[in-house]
């Protein structure tokens, strides 16, 4: 009977004992490290997006109401948006190719860029602004599987501003006017934003709730506008699917 035993009111416990007791702490403890480290890298990077909140800047340009409010400069163009979970089209109703002044802050991910317009600060330029015709270049039909997100949190409000646990944000936002995007792969495997319209143009918001942050097939078609991609489709014919691969498309 020479196994060590412990009892509890004893100040230490027997040496062979107390020595087995450390190697296992040791054990779990390295193993519970490990873990956390793997989940850790096995997390996926933030997108490079920003929001430059509270940080505004002055834009002049012109006007383009179709698909969503977007203010075209001479070296880019920006999806327009209000502050807070609110759209911006009824603020530029009327203004199509008119040249304007407003103050606002930046959102960007990669080449999408976006402004959060100051309340107010929308003003009509009295100079005449040379609008550049914007043709609207049919790509064809295509058949892509993608997640439906509200733009403004997609594009760096909120990072990460896509998936299951950004669904009610997305839904609060494409509610209050936020463009709709359908995120999807391209043939080089590269993420297009494409800005999400019904077949005949109009702008689609609480008809794509049901479908926010799920896996959809669409068919629809695509269509350049400036530097925007527009997809053309229609909210009854969009279907779940979780079983295929993720499709892509060519940009011409």
């Amino acid at each position: 009977m020479n196994d060590d035993f412990y009892v509890g009111y004893l100040p230490k416990a027997p040496a062979g004992l107390a020595k087995n007791v450390k190697r296992i702490v040791l054990a779990l403890l390295l193993i519970g490290l490990t873990a956390a480290a793997e989940l850790i890298y096995d997390q996926a990077p933030f997108a490079a997006s920003k929001f430059e909140y509270g940080v505004y800047r002055e834009y002049t340009g012109v006007i383009e109401e179709w698909p969503y409010p977007i203010l075209r400069t001479e070296h880019s163009s920006f999806l327009l948006v209000a502050e807070g979970k609110h759209g911006f089209t009824a603020e530029v109703r009327g203004l199509q190719d008119k040249g304007v002044r407003l103050k606002a802050s930046l959102i960007e991910r990669d080449e999408d860029r976006m402004l959060e317009v100051v309340s107010g600060s929308l003003y009509e330029t009295r100079t005449n602004t040379q609008a550049e015709v914007i043709q609207q270049i049919g790509l064809g039909t295509v058949h892509l599987r993608g997640e439906i997100v509200d733009s403004k949190c997609y594009l760096g409000v909120m990072n990460p501003g896509n998936g299951k646990v950004h669904r009610d944000c997305a839904v609060r936002c494409i509610s209050g006017g936020a463009p709709p995007a359908f995120v999807a792969r391209d043939a080089s495997g590269e993420i297009r934003v494409l800005l999400l319209v019904g077949s005949d143009g109009r702008a689609l918001n609480r008809e794509v709730l049901s479908f926010v942050a799920e896996p959809i097939f669409i068919t629809g078609e695509l269509v350049r506008s400036g530097s925007n991609l527009i997809l053309k489709a229609e909210p009854v014919r969009f279907r779940r699917e979780s079983g295929i691969n993720s499709a892509t498309f060519c940009i011409r």
